[in-house]
């Protein structure tokens, strides 16, 4: 059970809600203990975009339970702008701060070891577990799929127009695009994994490809599956398989 901060409106065998404080508002999250399983490895997930009004976490829970029954314990929040944790989505600002002080929170679990944490997510929330891994978060390796890594260039080529009216206008200005980047910084200092589509338009592939080509010669841990005739689709894409293979990989190294 988790160690603090525990809301048990909502509880089952394999997953609690709980409350995380941070600065300015209390973000809500999804909490999956490994079965049967003390010093566990733990998975900060994250989610991408979702439509307001509905918790976008939700659509991320099988994820999660694929996850937790390959022996992880998984923490899911709601990230910062979506209901019910409320704030303003903020384009990967704040919400890397947020995503800091969740690893913090899940590395002081009872039930985890908080030598094998580790981040994972999709789109939006890929970008966010990619930049959190840049300014060195305490984890072993992250796998991001569909991540957005540069906002400019996203907001340019995405087919939504919605998404490239909101990107150029909230996100916009050079302190704007380059605060929330993963290419602003030099290395990222753990093994990461990117899993896209190649028919990805939504978030292009070449996002993926781009940050690969210029990170994999610092970091040899660095790796790229691109998914022949895959969209932006998260059922297509998010395949938490390739993520439980590439940690263990960092596991027994």
């Amino acid at each position: 059970m988790p160690a603090n901060n525990l809301n048990m409106t909502e509880h089952s065998l394999n997953k609690y809600i709980v409350t995380i404080q941070l600065d300015d508002i209390t973000m809500f999250a999804r909490y999956y203990p490994a079965h049967d399983v003390g010093n566990a490895p733990a998975v900060l997930l994250l989610h991408g975009w979702g439509w307001p009004d509905i918790d976008p976490a939700t659509y991320m829970d099988t994820a999660a339970k694929d996850f937790q029954s390959r022996g992880y314990t998984v923490l899911l929040p709601t990230m910062r702008g979506w209901w019910p944790t409320g704030g303003s989505d903020d384009c990967a600002g704040r919400q890397v701060d947020d995503a800091l002080k969740a690893l913090d929170w899940l590395a002081a679990q009872p039930d985890v070891d908080a030598t094998r944490l580790y981040l994972s997510g999709f789109s939006q929330g890929g970008q966010v577990a990619l930049l959190a891994a840049a300014r060195h978060a305490p984890v072993r390796a992250t796998a991001a799929f569909a991540p957005v890594v540069d906002p400019e260039t996203w907001g340019r080529e995405t087919n939504v127009e919605g998404i490239r009216d909101y990107v150029l206008d909230e996100c916009s200005g050079p302190n704007g695009w380059k605060q929330r980047s993963v290419h602003s910084y030099n290395a990222i200092p753990t093994p990461f994994l990117l899993v896209h589509g190649d028919e990805d338009r939504r978030v292009p592939t070449r996002q993926s490809i781009e940050l690969y080509s210029n990170q994999h010669n610092s970091n040899d841990a660095a790796e790229i599956v691109l998914l022949p005739g895959r969209t932006h689709d998260m059922a297509e894409v998010l395949i938490p398989e390739l993520a439980i293979r590439f940690f263990s990989q960092q596991q027994n190294k």
